[in-house]
């Protein structure tokens, strides 16, 4: 979970970087479009045009590693290496790649079965032994093990056309960390002196797309004959040009030069669908939750009835509204993400629990804690109530949030100041429990257990001082630890669902943190070449051109 945290975290990041950048200059840009246009103008054959994306940083240029399990990757190396499935997060529905299927025998023990007839880019046998061999790599080098497998796997072993991995504990839903870890050929990667700081610059793969060609200004990917579903792919070019501005890429997208991209723009109704409304859409569904963390070690925090007066005291749909231009809603504070996970929804919980804006039942709860208010600030037994808010530097919708947030808990009596340090030192001051208030964000995996478990497990939190993975704000309690242990052990959906139930009646009724707003995965793309793309109608995978979702996404892409 902690993972998944991060690496919404990054995505976040992206709205100041979010503008990331087009490294190239329009020439390759607009030469790719020019390839566009030469098939249109084909009256008698369909030929595939390049599709262009515009998400891969060049900082300012491009670094040649193509190693799936590096930090530094290219974005391009998704597109290339399938694990045996993929979870879509939008719906929590588990999609086999490698594999043909999975189950648990029990709740310690998952079974694999791999494809039959599958290939390497290079023409040898995707194989059980091809797994085996990758997991053990991961055991050997734990520098290359980001997800923990092996934290939480005791071995992985193969007979006939399935693989076994067997658990340390009952641990049903960290599957997914399992299925999604891309898989390697034992063939190649077994004759590598140090996987760690390979950089995979002649990648062998099983994925829609090989590497066609690098440098550091662009590389492109064309499509894999040897895939085993290469029919479903009509995409035959992709090209990745580096991104090098904010500014720039909101230009070179307004002016046809990305087929694709991810991008923050303000009014993206003026700035990119007017430049041509009958191809140019978007689709910003939510990814994840934008979450005001208290420190729960110290007071007032500590108290359930302090955190319950904050939130009701914060009017969330302004929030919203204002840090995010409208473009993403209010969010549940059970916890989940709705409606993409409303089938976990407990529907004894009032009001599917979303949170009223009410200052005088805020003033209530707070006096249930031992706080009045006394010529305009709120007082309670060590005197008026500040506290701070910490938020990336950067970070302009948090800033933002932050900030109106400030202003609703003044309106209560609470002082907050607002303090940006850059994003290592927020990390660290995060992690470590040097706050009192902070914007975070959690959630967005697709499993109501992967979710909270990172947010909630007490594993996961740490003494003030003291490097906490995940659970920054630090909440500990043994109902929590209940219903996380019996929801890592439920096979059934009866039993998943009553541990869950019970998680989501502490997030509404003991507010551990204070739930915001939802936060978009920003998305741009063209119909004017391609059709399929996912949508708030079809939903098949979130539209985002990084992570693993391309996988699924290049097989749904058509020729328009």
């Amino acid at each position: 979970m902690s993972g998944q945290v991060a690496r919404w975290r990054t995505g976040r990041r992206s709205r100041p970087i979010q503008g990331l950048m087009v490294g190239l200059a329009g020439a390759a840009v607009l030469a790719a479009c020019g390839s566009a246009s030469t098939s249109s103008a084909s009256s008698t054959t369909k030929v595939s045009p390049t599709l262009t994306i515009g998400v891969d940083n060049g900082s300012p240029t491009l670094q040649d590693d193509f190693n799936p399990f590096s930090g530094n990757q290219r974005i391009g190396t998704t597109y290339m290496y399938e694990p045996l499935a993929w979870v879509n997060p939008l719906q929590g529905t588990t999609v086999p790649l490698l594999a043909a299927s999975e189950h648990f025998t029990n709740p310690t023990t998952l079974v694999v079965t791999l494809r039959s007839g599958m290939k390497w880019s290079n023409g040898a046998p995707i194989t059980p032994a091809d797994v085996v061999f990758t997991f053990d790599m991961l055991k050997q080098y734990p520098a290359l093990d980001g997800a923990g497998i092996w934290d939480h796997v005791s071995s992985v072993t193969s007979s006939g056309s399935t693989i076994t991995f067997t658990f340390t504990a009952p641990d049903v839903p960290f599957a997914q960390s399992i299925l999604e870890t891309p898989i390697v050929p034992k063939s190649v990667w077994s004759s590598v002196s140090n996987p760690v700081t390979f950089t995979n610059t002649n990648p062998v793969v099983s994925g829609p797309f090989v590497l066609k060609s690098f440098n550091p200004n662009e590389y492109v990917l064309a499509k894999n004959p040897d895939f085993w579903d290469a029919s479903s792919v009509e995409v035959k070019t992709i090209n990745f040009p580096a991104l090098t501005g904010n500014q720039t890429s909101q230009l070179t997208l307004a002016q046809g030069g990305y087929d694709w991209a991810t991008l923050f723009i303000p009014d993206v109704q003026k700035v990119w669908v007017a430049k041509d409304p009958a191809t140019n859409k978007y689709w910003f569904p939510s990814g994840g939750e934008i979450t005001l963390f208290l420190n729960l070690a110290k007071a007032p925090f500590s108290s359930v009835a302090f955190r319950q007066g904050i939130s009701a005291a914060l009017d969330r749909s302004t929030i919203a509204t204002k840090a995010e231009d409208g473009y993403v809603p209010v969010a549940s504070q059970t916890g989940l993400l709705l409606p993409n996970l409303k089938q976990w929804l407990d529907p004894a919980i009032p009001n599917s629990g979303y949170v009223s804006y009410d200052p005088t039942a805020a003033l209530a709860d707070f006096a249930k804690a031992g706080y009045h208010l006394s010529g305009g600030k709120l007082t309670g037994p060590s005197g008026a109530v500040s506290m701070s808010i910490i938020v990336p530097n950067g970070f302009s919708d948090w800033i933002e949030a932050a900030q109106v947030i400030s202003q609703e808990l003044a309106k209560v009596g609470i002082s907050v100041t607002l303090q940006t340090p850059e994003y290592a030192a927020y990390a660290s001051d995060l992690s470590t429990g040097s706050f009192t208030g902070a914007i975070g964000a959690f959630g967005g995996t697709g499993n109501p257990y992967n979710d909270l478990h990172g947010l909630l497990a007490a594993s996961l939190a740490a003494p003030l001082g003291q490097t906490a993975a995940s659970n920054y704000e630090r909440w500990v309690n043994p109902t929590t630890e209940t219903y996380l242990h019996a929801l890592a052990a439920a096979v059934t959906t009866s039993a998943q669902r009553n541990a869950v139930y019970g998680l989501e009646q502490q997030m509404v009724n003991d507010v551990p943190v204070v739930v915001l707003y939802q936060g978009a995965i920003w998305s741009e793309f063209s119909t004017k070449n391609f059709v399929g793309w996912p949508s708030a109608q079809d939903p098949y995978a979130p539209p985002q051109p990084y992570g693993q979702a391309p996988l699924v996404i290049m097989t749904h892409l058509r020729l328009r």
